[in-house]
């Protein structure tokens, strides 16, 4: 008898085990905390050039002669609120061929008090500052090749002059020809 007493007595403290295991459980699930952050707000960045040419060509210059270069200066002006890499090219649009008989040297600096197209007192950066020196027809034409601007990163209202200088090439075979170019200045 003494073992079913104690396979009585042993269900029943199984039993209520289980019982105060459910019950505490039920218990212990009805405490619980929570925190939580209001008020978050997000917003992107911004990215953006601007230059002083105020819409207008840097050069317009018929009847250009072997020996005379050209040169116009404008200043490119970063106004974004995020750093950015720049980055230079541009692209032949028309003519008749000029563009392999343009030589073209782009150089980075500074002047005191930039007036589009005007070069007077410009100052190439340290180290000569040119980015770019050969002909227009091999100037890049895509992002992909582009002239990387010396400034890894430009910071809000960091600003630069670059200096075109282009002369034809004494060649017979630039008489007569044209050459129309865009210029482009790319900040990502």
């Amino acid at each position: 008898m003494k073992s079913r007493e104690r396979t009585k007595a042993a269900v029943t403290l199984s039993a209520a085990l289980v019982i105060g295991l459910v019950a505490g459980g039920a218990t212990f699930s009805a405490f619980n905390a929570q925190t939580t952050s209001t008020g978050n707000s997000f917003g992107a960045g911004t990215v953006s050039l601007t230059d002083n040419d105020s819409g207008s060509a840097m050069f317009t210059v018929p009847g250009m002669r072997p020996g005379a270069p050209v040169s116009r200066c404008l200043q490119v002006t970063y106004t974004g609120s995020l750093p950015a890499g720049v980055k230079l090219f541009g692209a032949t649009t028309g003519g008749t061929g000029l563009e392999a008989y343009l030589n073209l040297t782009v150089t980075r600096g500074t002047i005191a008090s930039p007036a589009f197209p005007d070069c007077t007192g410009f100052t190439a950066d340290s180290g000569g500052g040119v980015l770019y020196s050969g002909t227009l027809a091999s100037y890049p034409s895509t992002y992909a090749a582009a002239i990387t601007d010396p400034a890894a990163a430009w910071a809000t209202n960091e600003k630069h002059v670059y200096q075109f200088t282009v002369d034809v090439a004494d060649n017979q075979a630039a008489e007569g020809r044209t050459a129309t170019q865009t210029f482009t200045w790319d900040a990502r």
